[in-house]
């Protein structure tokens, strides 16, 4: 195995990994939501869980689950209604949570739910797929470039987790008012319900 051949993915992958991650969708969406509601610190479970299920997502498609998926279609069926289902109930608990009140349920999503909300992430399947399929390379330089995809991958979007929060942290700097931040958090809520058709495209 030559590892220059291996290595000459590298850019594509690195370009792929940031553009992809960086553009909207419903991670960043709520990610940026949590920065603004909740600070650094208690979204920072949030950024690991969605990194450790992305990348047990990742691996298991290395290992065959997107074939699984050819074999049994009906198992997609109801993995997008579920993932259309839990997106409507997170908008909803966006658009009603009450951050700065003493009553409020409003928390930031925990490590094992960031984690699971990848199962029902359309965005994170499409990213995923894409590395899979068209950012391998075949026969002997498969595994190599699989996992280098693995690493590339979560090296390249750590920051951009990072940078989403950031928006929301410095958005809370206008936010301090209870209405204003009612209004941010409705049009996070309405964002995310616009990622829905991703499920079913």
């Amino acid at each position: 195995m030559e590892t220059s051949t291996v290595l000459s993915l590298l850019p594509a992958l690195i370009l792929f990994s940031i553009s992809a991650t960086l553009t909207p969708g419903p991670n960043n969406i709520l990610l940026a939501y949590s920065g603004a509601n909740f600070g650094f610190r208690k979204t920072l479970p949030h950024i690991v869980g969605i990194r450790i299920g992305m990348t047990c997502m990742h691996l298991a498609m290395l290992l065959g689950l997107g074939k699984l998926f050819e074999q049994y279609p009906m198992l997609h069926q109801v993995l997008s209604v579920f993932a259309a289902s839990y997106i409507i109930y997170l908008a909803v608990k966006i658009a009603r949570g009450k951050p700065n009140s003493s009553n409020s349920s409003a928390s930031p999503m925990t490590f094992s739910q960031a984690a699971l909300f990848q199962l029902v992430n359309p965005k994170s399947w499409a990213m995923l797929l894409t590395l899979v399929t068209a950012l391998t390379l075949p026969n002997e330089h498969y595994w190599p470039s699989a996992l280098l995809g693995v690493v590339v991958f979560n090296l390249a979007t750590l920051p951009c987790s990072f940078f989403w929060v950031a928006v929301g942290r410095f958005l809370n700097g206008f936010l301090q008012n209870p209405q204003k931040l009612k209004r941010f958090n409705l049009v996070m809520a309405s964002l995310l319900l616009l990622t829905l058709p991703l499920i079913f495209y």
